[in-house]
């Protein structure tokens, strides 16, 4: 099975916390139920997106895309103070 993650800049596609590829390029998986995200910085939307693939192509992939979150939406790191 195929599937694109669309998103700004190039990030390491995560599939079941496995790198499997950077973002913008078609991912080759086996078919069924995937949980994927993109590597840090974690600033970026949604957080993770559960994928469900059957019956793709390489040149019709199943497509999602993760959106960049504005500076003051991004939430503070584990252990940081704030400002």
């Amino acid at each position: 099975e195929f599937l694109l993650v669309v998103f700004e800049e190039d990030r390491d596609v995560q599939v079941g916390n496995k790198s499997r590829g950077p973002t913008n390029t078609v991912i080759e998986l086996d078919a069924g139920e995937h949980t994927v995200t993109l590597a840090p910085p974690f600033d970026f939307s949604p957080v993770e997106q559960k994928v469900r693939l059957r019956n793709t192509a390489a040149l019709d992939p199943y497509r999602i895309m993760f959106q960049r979150l504005p500076p003051a939406a991004i939430p503070p790191s584990p252990g940081s103070h704030p400002a």
